[in-house]
């Protein structure tokens, strides 16, 4: 079995108190060696340098969005040794650790260039980009590469952008490049163009389509180069390595596909290894969750995927009433999204056979106690989408129901919205499916179904002549039916509770000194990371209420409660173990509060890192570039990034997101707790102390 780790770069991090900081702690020693495939086969591992974040964006148009990561699992698995993961910030850090010895190929999607060959050696391609010119939108952008002159065009001089500029500069002499700062980001870089700083920046076109969609104040006018590779890098005399990993790239036939619409049936996404889910993002069908893809839907059709021998691509339109057309224009294979199966929709599309059944349920107020049947409708107005079934189960109601008005809601409106619109008093009726209303409730909505007005059956969709699809994904859920995995599946995302009371911990700590059975393992690895081991305590706490063997809805393991995937890159497999569960919770806190620019105050930065490790780095990314653009101090938490944070469940704004939806309340209420048990236990330990 392939087993992965990973080296982290280490920096100053908190200590002493949740508003002090201590001294930098020693970086871990790493193996450090160079050599071919056979001194590699001597040690046994592979060490893949990587950028930090596996997903950097959530997927709305099938990209392969972990396919850096995904490449080094399966060349280590191919190549029959263990994976180390080695994580660098930028590209001079990668070069520093690949010439260096402390890894041996780069897997982060670098383009290959002239200048780049001269000091390492580059794998087969395996994608291609454009690089695109970014601009302020307006009247007078450039029409062809001679209208670059006069025009001054910002990138970092190590990357390839710029030796695509100094190229340009040879046919344009008027063109004027400004080297910016090695520290900034291509994305910071876009932001500057934003806000004026920069007349222009290069991108390149495959993470350009990554934040489009919220930045309808800039334009893309020119391509300045054409399928520019991308590849892996390797030091120039590894050239067995060398070999194989281009034997790997090629067997896996990582091109890009310049086709977008398909329409055949499974024997051609089998030809292309793929298949693309037509979904929406919310919290049932699919989210991006401590890093981590997620949803119901998501997690069954990835298990159907597997079974084929497909990768899974996520395709998500900009309304419900899309999903249907996309699926029949080809740009994707299959719709997995909670639909219910009704006789408008059948002429349109072929379903699978059920593989869930619910009952549609009339949602009140918990506290609502006048509406227990259809007949207490009458004079009442109820809140729908307009494309659900659940406006045309209303529209038959309402030829028997007095007064009853239905009120049509806008496409892109997801139903968690709604309900959350109910519980504010926005909203006085709605429907929805019994199992989502099951989803608010864990969450603690005080919502209920006032009574069920029919049960309903949800399925999947295929275009009508794709016949072996259909006939897969039937086969697919008379499997399902009889599945341990899927009943654990349901009660996964339906039962299993989100929320945790508010409680302290019932330990006399007044009495005992002691704020929790694991003090001395906590206050070990607090000084290995230089953390405030008071507060590591109080996240404890709020995680798993000191419980060792605690598993969450989203299987978190734990003390800390850290993901599996997250738990085995940084080099622990038995998280419910207090000290690997404790030391992989303290060092993933460590390498979130690096994450951030240290001229962020140190306290914003900690509470930073506590929201990312609630729901994940990108939320809390988009939540400080929202907070930006409604005036709000980006690196402030309380009352400011918070405040943010908390639109990211509405679709005005996730779909604007560069990682889509989040429940923002989650970390905000998370951050929240954890400060004040902090508080509570300085205060406590202060009291025993005197």
């Amino acid at each position: 079995m392939l087993r992965i780790r990973t080296l982290l770069p280490l920096g100053l991090i908190v200590a002493n108190s949740f508003m002090s900081c201590g001294q930098q702690p020693a970086e871990p020693s790493a193996p450090v060696y160079t050599g071919d495939l056979p001194e590699l086969r001597t040690h046994g591992v592979l060490r893949v340098i990587v950028r930090p974040e596996p997903i950097n964006y959530l997927p709305r148009h099938a990209e392969q969005v972990t396919i850096d990561y995904d490449i080094a699992r399966g060349l280590a698995d191919a190549l029959g040794l263990d994976l180390i993961l080695v994580v660098a910030r930028d590209y001079s850090q990668m070069m520093q650790k690949l010439l260096g010895g402390e890894g041996d190929i780069v897997a982060a999607s670098l383009t290959i260039t002239e200048a780049r060959k001269t000091q390492t050696a580059f794998s087969a391609p395996y994608l291609y980009v454009d690089e695109i010119l970014i601009m302020a939108a307006g009247d007078s952008l450039p029409e062809s590469l001679a209208e670059l002159a006069g025009i001054e065009i910002s990138a970092r001089p190590s990357s390839s952008y710029y030796e695509t500029l100094v190229s340009l500069q040879q046919q344009i002499p008027d063109l004027r490049i400004h080297a910016a700062s090695e520290t900034l980001s291509t994305e910071r870089l876009v932001e500057g163009v934003v806000q004026g700083i920069y007349q222009a920046t290069i991108y390149d076109s495959n993470f350009w389509n990554t934040i489009s969609g919220y930045h309808d104040d800039l334009d893309t006018p020119l391509i300045l180069a054409e399928d520019r590779p991308i590849g892996m890098m390797m030091r120039p005399e590894d050239t067995q390595l060398k070999g194989k990993v281009d034997e790997y790239l090629l067997s896996r036939a990582l091109t890009r596909h310049r086709q977008t619409v398909f329409t055949d049936d499974l024997d051609g996404l089998k030809k292309r290894g793929r298949l693309r889910m037509i979904t929406r993002n919310n919290a049932m069908t699919y989210f991006i969750h401590r890093g981590v893809q997620v949803g119901f839907e998501y997690d069954l059709m990835k298990k159907f995927a597997e079974q084929q021998g497909l990768r899974l691509e996520i395709v998500i339109p900009p309304s419900h009433a899309d999903l249907i057309p996309y699926l029949n224009e080809g740009k994707g294979d299959i719709i997995a999204a909670a639909m219910t199966i009704d006789e408008a929709r059948r002429v349109q599309a072929n379903f699978t056979q059920p593989y869930n059944t619910v009952d549609e349920v009339v949602v009140v107020r918990a506290e609502q106690d006048s509406i227990t049947s259809p007949k207490d409708l009458a004079g009442r107005t109820v809140h729908v989408r307009k494309s659900s079934s659940f406006y045309r189960t209303l529209t038959v109601m309402q030829t028997v129901i007095d007064s009853l008005t239905v009120i049509g809601l806008p496409d892109d409106m997801e139903t968690e919205e709604i309900l959350v619109g109910v519980e504010e008093g926005i909203y006085d009726i709605t429907l929805c499916d019994a199992n989502l209303l099951g989803v608010e409730q864990a969450y603690g909505r005080p919502l209920k179904a006032a009574f069920s007005v029919k049960p309903t059956t949800l399925g999947w969709a295929v275009r009508e002549n794709n016949s072996q699809l259909l006939s897969s994904l039937n086969t697919f859920i008379d499997q399902l039916d009889r599945s341990m995995y899927y009943n654990m599946l349901k009660k996964q995302y339906f039962s299993n509770t989100r929320t945790i009371a508010k409680a302290l911990d019932s330990l006399r700590v007044d009495i005992s000194g002691q704020l929790s059975p694991y003090d001395d393992l906590v206050k070990k690895y607090a000084l290995e990371y230089t953390q405030d081991w008071r507060l590591t305590v109080a996240q404890m706490y709020q995680e798993s209420r000191f419980d060792p063997n605690a598993i969450s809805w989203v299987g978190a393991l734990g003390l800390m409660q850290v993901m599996p995937n997250t738990g085995r890159d940084l080099g622990f497999t038995d998280l419910k173990d207090p000290d690997h569960g404790i030391h992989a919770g303290m060092k993933y806190m460590y390498q979130l509060i690096n994450r951030f620019d240290p001229e962020i105050p140190l306290q914003a930065r900690v509470r930073f890192a506590l929201a990312s490790y609630n729901v994940g780095y990108g939320h809390l990314l988009d939540a400080r570039r929202l907070a930006t653009t409604k005036g709000w101090d980006p690196n402030r938490w309380f009352d400011h990034v918070e405040k943010a944070m908390r639109l990211l469940q509405k679709p005005e704004y996730y779909t604007r997101a560069r990682y889509g939806y989040c429940r923002g309340g989650q970390p905000v209420h998370y951050v929240r707790n954890i400060q004040d048990y902090y508080d509570a236990y300085v205060a406590t330990l202060q009291r025993v102390d005197n």
